[in-house]
């Protein structure tokens, strides 16, 4: 059976067998051959086993696939003993049976980068002195104690002067919306602040979008035309830079970048997997401040969101009204933490009882915020204006005032005498409130279409118009909002006025029992699925 020996790489020193006819290789956990390093696409190749004979095939990968230094443009036929290379790994393809110590193929030829290096090679200290060992050992315990990333990041930098004795400049730079930011700068000369040292932006570029760590031993002798002109003018001589790679994903979000500007300064391929296991440490540690950070906003918003809802619940009425020969009920539901629906019983002289219920446009703070505006304004006109319709008028213009206008509420509006046992109404682009007549056991809608106006705030010096209509023992009126008829249930089917009716004629005709059938039958249609919009509901009937 046809094998592929790890020849250099992450799994170097391990065989695995051919078997099926299509075998991936990648960075995905479920490869055929797992090649887990940022560098490698998560399905980068595929060897497909054909009459016998073995192929391979490049997926569209980032860095590309090579067999003997030549790189797989099409559908190519595997030889014994071929050399596979994808980024740094050399695989080792056999017809049959492993050679017991498969030989090395010479590296290919020094350019520029005298050294690339995978981000999540583990790196092979044996060169390392315990020195730097040791500090590489203080540093993971020093940084894993801080989770303020201003603290954090210069902590990183000065660890990098302790380890890397040869290093001049240090630079750490971070991906900030989508452009290389650097955090710290940072010179090892005692009188220079470093604002005016410069990095060059085209190793960082090469090494984010790569994923891999570059080494120049001495850019002075490089041979890449543009890059050695990006050094020159940075004046570095011999340099480092290494990804950031988050837990994650296989992009870089930053880089560490260290350079020598002494010729008799250099970075060996040594220095270069030490300062890969340094920023290993470091981007975990980034990536804990950053959680922490989140954590503790998003907790500070959970408390902020937690107290509005506690504000918003304090203008809404604690308790149902009473009033001789009427029952109430109601019910508030937010989409979100804090809500824009609004609804409210104000007492007035007579004794009369107003009924409002409202829907601000939005939903979350924004509209709470408004909601509560008109929470006080409500009561103002309803107050101060003898009549339902001139207060909802008056209503309009303290919006108008407000200069608010992206927003606007829709309104319906409610005036029980009892005494007369009448009910004005004025409707504010709100749903027509629907009124069950025990008499004839129908429901019909309270005013009609033509009577609805605008919704408050969007014409300016409207009039409103007021309609009266009989309340007999027995009848009940619904007020509700949008949210009701609205709900969507899995499949986006609305709720919608059929399913009100139809939910509100099955038992008992009283305020209470019709609003928590309502909201059942709301919650039945929608299951799994959470509200897309705030629910109010209000009721009153006369008892009889």
């Amino acid at each position: 059976m046809a094998q592929i020996a790890f020849v250099k790489g992450i799994s170097q020193g391990t065989t695995v067998r051919l078997e099926g006819e299509r075998i991936v290789l990648g960075r995905n956990a479920d490869c055929g051959v797992v090649l887990n390093e940022p560098a490698v696409s998560r399905e980068h190749a595929v060897i497909r086993r054909l009459q016998g004979k073995y192929f391979i095939e490049d997926l569209k990968s980032r860095n590309g696939t090579f067999v003997n230094s030549k790189e797989v443009k099409s559908r190519t036929a595997l030889k014994d003993k071929d050399r596979i290379k994808i980024c740094d790994n050399l695989l080792a393809f056999y017809e049959d049976q492993v050679e017991e110590n498969p030989i090395e193929e010479p590296e290919e030829s020094a350019s520029t980068i005298e050294a690339t290096m995978a981000a999540s090679n583990k790196p092979n200290f044996g060169t390392q002195s315990s020195e730097k060992l040791a500090m590489l050992i203080e540093l993971g315990q020093d940084l894993s104690e801080t989770f303020n990333l201003d603290q954090l990041l210069p902590k990183i930098v000065d660890s990098l002067f302790n380890v890397f004795r040869q290093a001049d400049r240090a630079f750490l730079i971070l991906n900030d919306d989508g452009k290389l930011i650097p955090k710290v700068i940072k010179t090892r000369r005692a009188n220079d602040d470093g604002s005016q040292a410069r990095f060059s932006r085209k190793i960082v570029n090469m090494c984010t979008e790569t994923g891999q760590a570059l080494l120049w031993e001495d850019a002075s002798s490089g041979k890449v035309v543009e890059l050695t002109q990006s050094i020159a003018d940075c004046k570095i001589r011999s340099v480092m830079c290494v990804p950031l790679m988050g837990r994650n994903s296989n992009k870089a979000f930053g880089v560490i970048q260290l350079d020598t500007l002494d010729r008799y300064k250099k970075f060996a391929e040594d220095d270069l997997k030490l300062l890969l296991a340094v920023a290993g440490q470091s981007a975990v540690a980034i990536e804990n401040a950053n959680m922490h950070d989140t954590i503790v906003a998003r907790a500070a918003v959970d408390r902020d969101l937690k107290f509005a809802q506690q504000v918003q619940k304090s203008f809404l009425p604690k308790a149902m009204p009473r009033l001789p020969g009427y029952e109430f009920y109601a019910h508030y539901e937010s989409a979100q933490e804090v809500g824009g629906d609004y609804y409210d019983f104000i007492p007035l002289p007579g004794p009369r009882l107003s009924v409002m219920i409202g829907d601000v446009a939005g939903k979350g703070v924004s509209a709470a915020l408004f909601m509560a505006k008109l929470s006080a304004d409500v009561r103002f006109c309803s107050l101060t204006e003898t009549k339902l319709d001139t207060a909802i008028t008056r209503l309009n213009v303290l919006l108008q005032e407000a200069g608010l206008l992206d927003r606007f509420v829709t309104l319906g509006a409610c005036l029980i005498d009892p005494a007369t046992h009448t009910v004005s109404c004025v409707n504010a682009g709100q749903l027509p409130p629907l009124v069950f007549r025990k008499s004839r056991q129908i429901f019909e809608e309270a005013i009609s279409r033509e009577s609805t106006g605008f919704p408050l705030g969007v014409v300016d010096g409207y009039e409103y118009v007021m309609s009266t209509f009989q309340l007999e023992p027995g009848d009940t009126v619904m007020l509700f909002t949008d949210g009701v008829t609205e709900s969507k249930n899995q499949d986006e089917k609305e709720f919608s006025m059929e399913g009100v009716t139809k939910a509100l004629g099955a038992g008992p005709m009283n305020p209470k029992p019709m609003v928590e059938r309502l909201i059942a039958a709301i919650r039945q249609h929608a299951t799994g699925r959470k509200p897309h919009d705030d629910i109010t509901v209000v009721s009153f009937g006369r008892i009889g």
